[in-house]
């Protein structure tokens, strides 16, 4: 009898234990659970508010220049309907645009001069308008104006190579890869873009910035490319209006007056 119920003892703390751990182990599901999964309106309400500090402040350093870096950048035959005359566009568009000689590479030495420089001018105003930095050329002969359908002409990519060596000639662009395909217009000063960059910050209560922070602003610098992304943080500690917050330099904390 004694044996019987010393077994009945046994099973019973058994059932117990088994039990309590279902019990711990719920309890650990659960806090796992609030951990992976937040408040879904919190975060919500903590994004629309303006960020001061780094997005990336407890990130490594790689994180932050693969964000930067993967951050999709638009191009023009996504952005523009071909033949169609973009509204951003349309306020820049010389006169000229309607004259089907100006497709036309003069053989007058002068005369080509003057064609390069008023094409020049046209794609600095272009890429201003549109927001980019960085044009694939390849793109740039399949959108209006450069392949105008009105007029059936259209600009070679030789042609606008030309153009573009003329551009990196004067300083208003440099080529972006080897094998000259890309180019990068500088319709802007990187120092222009600093002082601007500047003033965003200390109108909209910004105390530190990550370049990934930089890229997020939506502004005309935000779609710089990363390496001058990079520059402008650095001109900015170099002008005296910043200073490197962390020790591998990729986070700046201005220094307003």
């Amino acid at each position: 009898m004694a044996e019987m119920q010393r077994k009945r003892d046994k099973e019973k703390k058994k059932t117990e234990s088994i039990d309590i751990l279902g019990s711990v182990l719920d309890e650990v599901a659960k806090e796992k659970t609030e951990i992976e999964s937040p408040d879904l309106t919190q975060i919500s309400t903590e994004m629309s508010r303006p960020s001061t500090t780094p997005s990336f402040q407890h990130k490594t350093i790689p994180e932050i220049r693969t964000a930067v870096e993967s951050t999709v950048k638009p191009s023009l035959t996504t952005t523009l309907q071909p033949g169609v005359v973009d509204p951003r566009v349309k306020p820049v568009l010389p006169a000229w645009v309607k004259k089907p000689w100006r497709w036309m590479v003069p053989d007058d030495p002068q005369l080509k001069q003057q064609w390069l420089i008023t094409w020049g001018e046209f794609i600095l105003d272009f890429a201003r308008v549109l927001n980019f930095h960085i044009l694939d050329l390849q793109e740039v002969a399949l959108v209006y104006p450069f392949q105008n359908s009105i007029l059936k002409k259209k600009l070679t990519l030789p042609q606008l190579v030309m153009i573009s060596e003329y551009l990196v000639e004067i300083d208003k662009a440099k080529w972006w890869d080897s094998e000259q395909t890309r180019l990068r217009v500088y319709w802007k000063t990187l120092k222009s873009h600093t002082d601007e960059l500047y003033q965003y910050a200390f109108q909209h209560g910004y105390d530190m910035v990550t370049a990934f922070d930089i890229v997020k602003m939506k502004q005309s610098w935000s779609s710089l490319p990363p390496p001058d992304v990079r520059m402008l943080m650095k001109l900015m500690v170099e002008s005296e209006r910043a200073s490197w917050a962390d020790s591998e330099r990729k986070t700046i904390q201005f220094i307003y007056d």
